[in-house]
């Protein structure tokens, strides 16, 4: 845990549930600003889901990832019934770029673009086999439920994984000093 606190005794400290609750607040509101593309959209949300993790761990990156996505799920009726879903898959892109850019304690640069990507990739396949096994619980054979789930969404989860990792490993470079320098980062 990255997040420097006067309580190390409890990860639920005021602390960390008001950086929790404000990344979760980035993860929503960057899944609003968006680019429809068929069923799909092109959108901000991964970016801050792999920033959380980067700048502040593991836990502290997959809670923000999954809460404020599965908040931005539940108010949407197209996607509500599977926000539950979602919380778990965009936790992923937080707990795992946090786990690769904090491992050994040591922060770097290659460490924050592997932790980015590979929170990208552990998300675009899961999202891609969640909706392939959707078209084929709906009665569709594998192939073209993979098929059909790759052009329709895998691209476009695709395009967000190259995005996030772009601009979550910018953005980490220019905010983690200033949160060093504020004390809200060790």
């Amino acid at each position: 845990m990255s997040v420097t606190s006067n309580d190390k005794r409890s990860f639920f400290s005021v602390r960390n549930l008001a950086v929790i609750g404000m990344l979760a607040a980035l993860v929503f509101a960057g899944s609003y600003i968006q680019i429809p593309i068929g069923t799909s959209r092109i959108h901000l949300g991964n970016v801050f889901c792999a920033l959380s993790g980067l700048l502040f761990g593991p836990a502290v990156g997959g809670l923000a990832s999954g809460i404020g996505s599965f908040l931005y799920d539940l108010i949407d009726p197209r996607y509500m019934a599977e926000s539950w879903i979602t919380f778990i898959l965009k936790f992923f892109i937080g707990f795992v770029a946090g786990l690769i850019a904090h491992r050994g304690g040591k922060i770097s640069l290659p460490k924050d673009i592997v932790g980015s990507l590979l929170g990208s990739v552990a998300y675009v396949i899961l999202y891609i086999t969640k909706n392939t096994i959707k078209m084929m619980i709906a009665g569709s054979a594998f192939g073209a439920a993979f098929t059909a789930t790759f052009l329709d969404k895998g691209i476009a989860a695709m395009i967000n994984g190259v995005l996030a990792v772009i601009a979550s490993v910018a953005l980490t470079q220019l905010i983690r000093p200033a949160l060093r320098k504020a004390k809200i980062l060790s």
